[in-house]
C-alpha cells in the first residue's frame, strides 16, 4: 500500500513540474519586411500590411502566435505567422514594419530575438 501511495505521489509531483515549466524559447535573428510588399498576398492568402503585427517564418506553422523579444532591450511584440520565407533564411523571422518598430529602431536592420510560441493555431486565417 505504501509503495502504491508513493508511486501516485511521485507521478503527481512530476506532472505538476512538467506543467509548470516554461514554454521553450528559441533565439533567432529578426528583420522586417520592405514596404514594397504592402498589398501583396502572403502564404495564407492575407494581404500584407506594414501596420499589422505579423511575421514570416519557416520555423513555425502558419497561424502560430509568437512573442518576439529583442534580446538587447527586452521589448516584446506579439505577432501571427502568416507568411513563409526563402528556404535559405532558416533561423530568422521577418516581422512587419510596425512589429519591428515596437521592439527596435528600423536602423538596426537585423537584431537578435528570443521567440516564444503563445498559441499554435492551425487556422492561418485567424489574426
Amino acid at each position: 500500500m505504501k509503495k502504491v501511495l508513493f508511486l501516485v505521489l511521485a507521478f503527481l509531483s512530476l506532472s505538476i513540474v512538467s506543467f509548470s515549466q516554461e514554454k521553450p524559447k528559441k533565439t533567432l535573428k529578426a528583420t522586417y519586411y520592405h514596404s514594397k510588399f504592402n498589398g501583396r498576398k502572403t502564404a495564407t492568402g492575407a494581404v500584407y500590411s506594414d501596420h499589422l503585427k505579423t511575421a514570416a517564418s519557416n520555423t513555425y506553422k502558419l497561424g502560430t502566435k509568437l512573442l518576439v523579444t529583442n534580446k538587447k532591450n527586452g521589448k516584446s511584440v506579439e505577432v501571427v505567422v502568416n507568411d513563409r520565407m526563402a528556404p535559405n533564411l532558416n533561423g530568422r523571422v521577418d516581422l512587419s514594419k510596425s512589429a519591428f518598430q515596437q521592439i527596435s529602431g528600423l536602423g538596426h536592420g537585423i537584431i537578435p530575438v528570443e521567440v516564444e510560441v503563445l498559441t499554435n493555431n492551425s487556422r492561418p486565417d485567424v489574426m
